[in-house]
């Protein structure tokens, strides 16, 4: 059995890549740094040029970070709903995640809560961590605490 290879890196920079699903955009963890390297097509300099280079010569040293799905985040949504105690707002919630648009009216129905708008970023901070450190287990890399 392989042994976890332990990294330093930066958890919520992780979670920000993650949450990242542009087309345009990836993400690398340097596996021998910790380093996350953000490479988006439309840099066309100098040095994102070598930076993909160096990443196709070296493939074994980076991984590339997987994007959130966006049926995860609809599901995140629905988990959260589970979770309000006040009726009338989880009715409201469950109508606006109905159809094209739902990310946008929830985050709009939230706006009048306050209170369960923090609560929704705590829930879906405390998720993407979650995801994140098991794609880090998968990939057999442990957080080092130093």
């Amino acid at each position: 059995m392989e042994k976890k290879k332990r990294l330093k890196l930066d958890l919520d920079e992780l979670c920000e890549a993650t949450e990242n699903s542009s087309y345009e955009d990836e993400y690398f963890l340097d596996l021998e740094t910790g380093e996350i390297l953000f490479i988006s097509e439309y840099t066309n300099d100098g040095e994102t040029e070598k930076l993909k280079d160096q990443i196709e010569e070296e493939s074994d040293r980076y991984e590339r970070i997987p994007k959130a799905e966006s049926h995860e985040g609809y599901e995140d949504m629905v988990d959260f709903i589970s979770t309000i105690k006040d009726k009338h707002l989880a009715e409201l919630l469950e109508v606006a995640i109905n159809g094209k648009g739902a990310f946008r009216r929830f985050k709009d129905v939230l706006l009048n809560y306050p209170m369960e708008r923090e609560s929704w970023f705590q829930f879906k901070d405390d998720i993407m961590q979650r995801r994140a450190l098991e794609w880090l287990d998968d990939i057999d890399v442990t957080l080092s605490e130093e």
